[in-house]
């Protein structure tokens, strides 16, 4: 019933939307399919053949022979066969995403041909951009956003690195839409390639699939997870797959298991379910992981995209649902699918992470004798789903860091990564506070009052002591190091998890009071997350603030003390 139901799935598409099937080359090579193969092809570079190019079905991993031919038993289950581009080369392509895939046209039991071309390449050092959470949905001028001010600073990025002869690529790591806005807003997945595509989008761009990327107007059944996510696959590639990029391998997962229950009421325009999921690795992924990971040696570097972080620090105010692995790390996702994913990649040296889904800004590294891994979650592109920004304030995220994207920096198999903000100059690297001014200025400003009569549980300080610096460092690394000097004095700092009052501002006071939405339970409880403070000596001193992060580059910023804190500074 499944293979079947992915041939008609396909052909709906068609019927209403641009078909993007990947690579529809015919090439001249010859193959020779023995019984029982069901797709076969060839892979080729300037019209030569390519051998030992891994491909797969998400089930079955083969290679090419030395005619550059492949050979697949694949029964289907998954609608695409793709390509795992060697180091030293990358798939053709004539729009942001590449040809590394082609869809299956034909039912599971009948033989069909597929052929992929391959462009050489030095990517031996390259450069990554990771963006996530775009969230792009018709609303608050997001789409013109992104595709003018946001596409603008990752190309002037790209542009720098090419004047070098560095290639960049770019990795997406999920919710680029917005399902409950796919039907009321007609911004379904495939919009976000075109828009991709409308702004000269100026790499390749490689992606995984989100919450919000599924199809809300699937049934739920026991299939509702795959044919929910037809459309992506139609629009982005593959739930599921892998490339090389130089001497690393990067991995794509789908940690997004969608459930998709139905609501007893219209939840927005002709949508009834929840839209919702929970987090895991389902066991044919792990499966074909194991075969891909057959073909990588242990010394490789490994890049794993996926939506959902797998870990966060318990210092972070981590859930009591989530489950403890050292002292200071929880696990994020569902237990059993998570260790037997750390499991399979225990062997490596050097293993990175990269998520999104919180839209907030986190890299977690887990002690030597655990794993060899490191996860950065990356700020959201649209930070509190542009709402900030429509507010007329900067666009920020949840836990009151500017939208961000993050960019590796690959020398061979040595990495380096920074954080760049889409709205602050690059050089900046945190915010900081003369806490006896936000003081004042909640006790005071008319707004804030009524706010806060409103929604009580959100803090107005008047408890905090006199005289404390709060700082939101917008990439910490536990590797880094924090230092906020007082009259050349060392002023000691602690981590604590508290509101940011910027964010306070920008989101849920305007977001309440400005549209009368009152009693919304989405403003009940606060925001909290990381922030850095220390208690100075006097209330008029200067501070100095400096960071400097793991790989010794420093930002200092000098806080003149009284620091007023209004409205307008919000946009500075």
């Amino acid at each position: 019933m499944k293979f079947l139901a992915i041939s008609l799935s396909l052909l709906m598409l068609g019927a209403g939307t641009q078909l993007y099937a990947q690579s529809i080359y015919k090439s001249n090579l010859p193959v020779k399919p023995a019984k029982g193969v069901t797709v076969a092809g060839t892979v080729e570079c300037d019209g030569k053949p390519v051998s030992g190019v891994v491909v797969s079905d998400g089930y079955e991993v083969t290679k090419t022979d030395k005619k550059g031919a492949y050979y697949l038993k694949s029964k289907k289950q998954n609608p695409q066969v793709f390509i795992t581009a060697p180091a030293g080369y990358e798939p053709v392509r004539e729009d942001a995403v590449p040809q590394f895939w082609a869809d299956f046209t034909l039912p599971a039991d009948k033989y069909e041909r597929h052929d992929f071309r391959l462009n050489k390449v030095d990517n031996k050092k390259h450069a990554t951009i990771l963006i996530t959470d775009v969230h792009l949905a018709n609303q608050r001028n997001d789409v013109e956003i992104f595709k003018t001010d946001y596409v603008d600073k990752i190309r002037n990025v790209v542009k720098e690195y090419e004047a070098q002869g560095i290639p960049v690529y770019t990795l997406n790591l999920g919710d680029a839409s917005w399902d409950i806005n796919w039907y009321g807003h007609d911004f379904k997945i495939d919009k976000f390639r075109k828009t991709l595509n409308d702004a000269n989008y100026p790499t390749a761009v490689y992606s995984v699939m989100g919450n919000h990327d599924n199809d809300p107007h699937t049934p739920c059944d026991e299939n509702t997870d795959f044919n929910a996510s037809l459309p992506y696959q139609k629009a982005m590639g593959p739930r599921y797959y892998s490339q090389n990029i130089g001497d690393v391998h990067y991995i794509f997962l789908d940690n997004i298991h969608y459930k998709n229950m139905p609501e007893k009421e219209e939840v927005y325009y002709d949508i009834k379910s929840k839209r919702n999921y929970i987090e895991d690795f389902t066991p044919e992924q792990l499966d074909w992981l194991r075969k891909d990971l057959a073909n990588v040696p242990y010394d490789t570097p490994l890049v794993i995209a996926m939506h959902g972080p797998i870990f966060r620090w318990k210092a972070l105010g981590a859930s009591k649902k989530w489950t403890e692995i050292t002292p200071d790390v929880m696990i994020r996702t569902e237990k059993k699918s998570t260790l037997e994913l750390l499991d399979i990649l225990k062997p490596y040296k050097e293993i990175h992470t990269v998520s999104g889904h919180t839209h907030k800004q986190c890299t977690v590294k887990l002690p030597a004798d655990v794993i060899n891994l490191t996860e950065h979650n990356i700020s959201g592109t649209s930070g509190a789903w542009w709402r900030t920004r429509a507010t007329g304030l900067k666009n920020l995220c949840p836990d009151g860091t500017p939208t961000a994207f993050e960019v590796f920096d690959f020398n061979g198999p040595e990495l380096i990564w920074t954080h760049k903000t889409f709205e602050y100059p690059y050089e900046r690297t945190f915010t900081a506070w003369d806490m006896n001014k936000v003081k004042e200025y909640f006790s005071t400003n008319e707004e804030v009052q009524t706010f806060r009569r409103l929604y009580p549980n959100w803090t107005d300080y008047a408890d905090l002591p006199e005289n404390y610096i709060y700082v939101n460092l917008w990439s910490w690394d536990p590797d880094g190091k924090l230092t906020i000097t007082e009259n050349g004095k060392e002023l000691p700092i602690e981590m604590v998890v508290e509101e940011n009052p910027i964010y306070t501002l920008s989101y849920p006071l305007r977001m309440s009071l400005w549209i009368n939405n009152w009693n919304s339970s989405r403003y009940k409880n606060p925001s909290k997350f990381q922030l850095f403070r220390a208690k100075a000596s006097t209330a008029d001193a200067p501070v100095e603030i400096s960071w400097t992060d793991n790989f010794g580059r420093e930002t200092k910023e000098t806080l003149n003390r009284p620091a007023d804190f209004k409205l307008h500074q919000l946009n500075d």
